[in-house]
């Protein structure tokens, strides 16, 4: 399992579908009587959106509030042309437009929000102008205005639905507000704590995440983890477990990891959860036990197949840890991957195996290692005519080649070739390092050669 280095990334659950429209009915009016022209003028507005001729009807209410011009305020309030009441009906028919006429949707809700703003202007205590312009707002992808007119909606209405507050706070967090965000959501959490489902909180719980408030957030993030089934459940397991390792609670991350493993054993991202977990302790051995447990469940990949092959190794099991290198390089050779399989041939004492694949390396790539030990794996298995030949080329490959003119001495030596080995020796003690072994050998070949 890779967790992020960083915070647990916001879950990307904002998503809201607001498709209700709230509209005081047609010709009520709770605060005062309308003005007889107010109310004739509402009457045929009425009308008109019955029978669908909503454009029809914004044009009469248009020209019922262009009656104002050139009249004074207090004569233009008394005929009702400025009245709160025809601005939202304005507001709620345009928006209603902007439904039917979808060529002109952005047009439409423009207007509306034009109209909605008037209304609460002239009456702020009107929630369902404020719920309709956050609508809007959020039609139109202004977060943080469609936020602040969700709360504003939610504080002027008499039954406080919880829901006007949620929005508020979602819609704070897509506009990059948190704190309000925060904010927002702690007094849903306060005000409504019977409404606070779990989708509300895991909304709440990537608040917190965006904000770097983990610790805050894991008691929430528990009871997500406890109270969520199926697909959900392991989601916030997950999230769970990581965030033990991201507070740095390894002790109960292992703890809670174990406990999955045995609640829930099919699963296959436990038990190769808790493997890290136990390799970040330096742990193998139970590393590489729950990554086996995981690869019985699940097809392993190449990945982790190199990883337990490397822990074998590690452990000292070098046959096993082979079995699966050729699974590996069945699939995909690389030269890294030889080079492990040598190494594990090697330690399981398989000369043969390891020389195969040395010469498989070999001819991949022209590689300084492979060919040193392959020289090595010659000499070892006295076959020095062709450990001669290995040490030639290297010889030639390297600047300080001390090393392999005396082994290559050592090889002519074997060989009966003394003029060959003399030679060899000769070069050889003209480094520090090979000096006293190499006058050593030239003198031991000079007492047989009497």
């Amino acid at each position: 399992m890779r967790y992020p280095k960083g915070r647990w990334a916001v879950l990307g659950l904002f998503i809201l579908v607001i498709t209700m429209v709230f509209l005081l009915p047609l010709g009520a009016v709770a605060d005062e009587p309308l003005p007889l022209g107010a109310g004739m003028c509402i009457n045929k507005v009425e009308s008109l959106i019955q029978k669908g001729k909503l454009q029809e009807a914004v044009t009469v209410l248009d020209e019922f509030k262009s009656k104002q011009k050139g009249l004074d305020s207090e004569t233009a309030d008394k005929k009702g042309y400025t009245h709160y009441y025809i601005d939202f009906l304005l507001g709620n028919t345009c928006l209603m437009c902007s439904e039917a006429d979808t060529g002109k949707r952005t047009a439409w809700i423009n207007r509306a929000v034009n109209a909605y703003e008037q209304a609460v202007e002239k009456k702020p205590d009107l929630a369902p102008a404020w719920l309709n312009l956050a609508k809007c707002h959020y039609d139109l992808d202004q977060m943080n205005k469609a936020a602040f007119a969700f709360v504003k909606g939610y504080e002027e209405s008499p039954e406080k639905n919880a829901n006007h507050l949620y929005y508020g706070a979602i819609c704070y967090f897509q506009s990059n507000d948190h704190v309000r965000a925060l904010k927002t959501f702690n007094r849903l959490i306060k005000q409504h704590p019977d409404a606070f489902s779990l989708a509300w909180r895991e909304n709440y719980v990537s608040i917190l995440f965006a904000m770097d408030k983990n610790k805050t957030a894991l008691p929430h993030v528990e009871m997500l983890a406890k109270q969520f089934t199926g697909d959900k459940k392991k989601k916030w397991q997950e999230i769970l477990l990581y965030q033990y390792l991201n507070l740095k609670m390894d002790k109960k991350a292992l703890a809670y990891g174990k406990r999955l493993t045995q609640t829930d054993p099919t699963e296959p991202k436990w038990w190769k959860a808790v493997s890290h977990l136990y390799l970040n302790r330096n742990d193998m051995k139970n590393g590489l036990s729950h990554l086996l447990i995981y690869a019985y469940l699940t097809p392993p990949t190449r990945e982790e197949q190199s990883l337990m092959a490397d822990l074998y190794l590690s452990l000292g099991i070098p046959a096993q840890a082979s079995v699966f290198y050729e699974t590996i390089l069945k699939e995909k050779e690389d030269l890294t991957k030889i080079k492990r399989i040598v190494q594990a041939y090697t330690a399981a004492h398989e000369p043969e195996k390891a020389l195969a694949w040395i010469d498989r390396g070999l001819a991949r790539k022209s590689d300084f290692g492979l060919l040193k030990q392959k020289a090595a794996f010659l000499y070892e298995m006295e076959r020095y005519d062709k450990a001669a030949s290995v040490y030639e080329q290297l010889i030639q490959r390297t600047k300080k080649p001390g090393e392999y003119l005396l082994l290559l001495g050592y090889c002519a030596w074997n060989l009966e070739q003394i003029d060959r080995a003399k030679n060899a020796f000769g070069q050889a003690s003209k480094f520090d390092k090979q000096k006293k072994s190499a006058l050593l050998a030239i003198a031991q070949l000079s007492r047989i050669a009497q």
